[in-house]
């Protein structure tokens, strides 16, 4: 085929700059906004108010909670893409989607350790913030718990000037290393379309690292990426991504870790509360948002009793106001750190499942998507949909099971705590069925597997529709129009002659090695100690007026370029690198654990960087 038209995805750079944009406003606005709301409070002695009931004061930090989620999202989607084109450059990029902020570029200083752990606290900061911006004070909890307070402070809610001070910080942190990923990295596609990065990188010239397709392995899907090249008879069902990636189950481990932890703290205090503490109250009441009645139920065998909801009172805040609350803003955001982090590796079975859903829609009744648009993608994507929903849901009920009160301090309600538990055992729940989720047709599984990609496909279609299925006798691969689906009977792939990729033509006349002029030979490849594996060097191929032709034109009477590098015995030295251990991959470490594929034995080498794959 021609040489592939890319898709910049420009409608996506925008949409995401227009989002770093916004997060650099919010950052400057908010540190500003505290320091003025600190500078009335030392000033006047009193904090900024605003009128707002009693329902409206526990629904808005949801709405905060969504904004925030969007605005991490838009600066991660930056971020992520600036990471993929470094590991690309790297040679150390197995997967389209990684563990963002766990997975470093050993070349790439945005996407280093140090950038990406400030990146970690800046989202922790901002999430952690979002809760105790707004501080109410009930006067019914006031009374009970045996505080003393001013009418005027029951008025609204106050802004906290030390979480906006904290939320501009966190904003700040994010923005500052999204726009230092952004401006320095050479990004030659912005889509998320796992078939685009591919196709990208076995038609661009990333620095020297291209990916090749490896011949006869049209039916051996991410799990058998590892192996030696053998006929496979396809199946119906696929095997999960559980066992094509690495760090799922290390995902499924935090995720699961949360509802345990939740059952845990839940359980711990409403214990404590049994028992009669002086600094709580026991309530009756399993309302989804906390109330607080203004009598005491007098027949109770704890301390205090009411038809309302159960709370501790931890203190941790001064009679100083918003000022006094800092020790309780930073150990909310600590317990939040652990529910951020989960939450953020919850990304990559997500993005996993959504990579694989866009690649099997070339056994769909339409083909893939030639006007893919990723934006558009992920707010179409019920996965991707369903996590939003979730991250802000969890951490709003985060913020209902343990949050500041003016004046009164830090205040724990097990109610919530166990909703909030509820929430997490979804989200566990949900990370654990995508992971364990078999994908239907006999269309190998890639999970975004970039090497296992261009293996697969082998037909690329400019307009970017393409459908999947028996192209030949033991041979499968893409077209622009559809095909029928392969015999579950019949082996394919392998090396055999006369079958499928790969194999030798019965009409073509082998030529002699003699034939080729010496000039043309490969230089003897060095070691690239960097990477601990042969780089091979390729010179510019035969002339066309030598016997052979171009290897890649598929000319009357001449070698296609599948034919002649699996003739050529210099081809079969460089192909016989690609079976080395490519010790600089990120995942190559997991390589050769039970129950885990051996992917990345051949998928993060140096390519042929002289020759394209039409």
């Amino acid at each position: 085929m021609s040489a592939q038209k890319y898709d910049d995805s420009r409608f996506t750079r925008r949409a995401c700059v227009t989002g770093l944009v916004l997060c650099w406003f919010v950052a400057v606005g908010s540190i500003i906004g505290g320091g003025l709301c600190l500078y009335k409070e030392v000033r006047d002695d009193d904090s900024i108010r605003i009128d707002l009931s009693n329902r409206w004061r526990e629904l808005l930090p949801l709405g905060l909670n969504i904004f925030i989620t969007l605005l991490n999202d838009s600066m991660g989607y930056i971020h992520a893409v600036a990471l993929r084109w470094s590991l690309i450059r790297e040679g150390s990029l197995d997967f389209n989607s990684n563990l963002r902020l766990l997975t470093f570029s050993k070349k790439s200083p945005p996407n280093g350790y140090i950038p990406n752990f400030l990146y970690l606290f800046g989202i922790i900061l901002a999430y952690g913030a979002t809760s105790v911006i707004f501080l109410s004070l009930n006067p019914e909890l006031a009374r009970l718990l045996g505080k003393s307070y001013e009418i005027t402070d029951t008025r609204g809610v106050h802004l906290n000037g030390i979480a906006l001070i904290i939320l501009g910080c966190g904003f700040l942190l994010q923005a500052a290393v999204t726009n230092w990923a952004l401006a320095g990295t050479k990004i030659p596609t912005w889509s998320s379309n796992p078939l685009i990065i591919a196709n990208t990188c076995m038609n661009h010239d990333t620095e020297h690292y291209q990916v090749m397709p490896r011949q006869g392995r049209c039916m051996m899907g991410v799990h058998l990426a590892g192996n030696d090249i053998k006929a496979i008879r396809p199946t119906r069902k696929q095997r999960p991504m559980i066992t094509a990636h690495p760090h799922v189950r290390r995902v499924l481990y935090l995720l699961w870790a949360l509802p345990i932890l939740s059952g845990v703290w839940g359980g711990g205090v409403y214990g404590y509360l049994l028992r009669g503490s002086k600094n709580g109250i026991f309530g009756r009441s399993w309302s989804l948002l906390p109330e607080f009645p203004p009598h005491i139920d007098e027949n109770c065998h704890t301390k205090q009793c009411t038809d309302g909801t159960s709370v501790l009172n931890l203190g941790w805040s001064t009679s100083g106001g918003a000022a006094g609350t800092t020790g309780g803003v930073f150990l909310i955001i600590a317990i939040q750190s652990v529910v951020t982090l989960s939450l953020h590796c919850a990304e990559l079975i997500v993005n996993l499942s959504r990579d694989e859903g866009i690649y099997r829609k070339l056994i769909g009744p339409r083909g893939t998507n030639g006007h893919f648009n990723s934006v558009v993608e992920a707010f179409t994507s019920w996965q991707t949909i369903f996590l939003f929903t979730l991250k802000s849901g969890v951490h709003w009920m985060f913020g209902l099971a343990i949050n500041l009160q003016f004046q009164l301090g830090v205040n724990m309600y097990p109610s919530q705590i166990f909703y909030f538990g509820g929430l997490t055992l979804v989200a566990a729940l949900f990370g654990l069925l995508l992971s364990l989720q078999r994908p239907s047709g006999y269309l190998p599984p890639t999970y975004g597997h970039i090497q296992t990609i261009a293996d697969i496909i082998d037909e690329w279609a400019d307009s970017g529709c393409m459908f999947w299925g028996e192209k030949g006798p033991h041979y499968t691969g893409t077209s622009t129009k559809r095909l029928k689906q392969p015999d579950p009977n019949v082996e394919y792939g392998g090396m055999k002659k006369g079958d499928g990729q790969g194999s030798h033509s019965d009409d073509i006349t082998e030529i002699p090695l003699e034939t080729f002029s010496p000039a043309s030979l490969v230089a003897s490849p060095p070691m690239d100690q960097s990477f601990g594996y042969v780089s091979p060097v390729v010179q510019t191929p035969p002339s066309a007026n030598a016997a052979w032709g171009q290897p890649w034109q598929q000319q009357q009477g001449q070698f296609t370029y599948a034919q002649w590098t699996n003739q050529d015995p210099r081809h079969q030295y460089q192909h016989s690198q690609q079976h080395q251990t490519s010790y600089d991959s990120l995942n190559s470490r997991f390589s050769g654990q039970t129950g885990y594929s051996g992917y990345s034995n051949q998928s993060t080498q140096p390519f042929l960087h002289n020759y394209r794959s039409y």
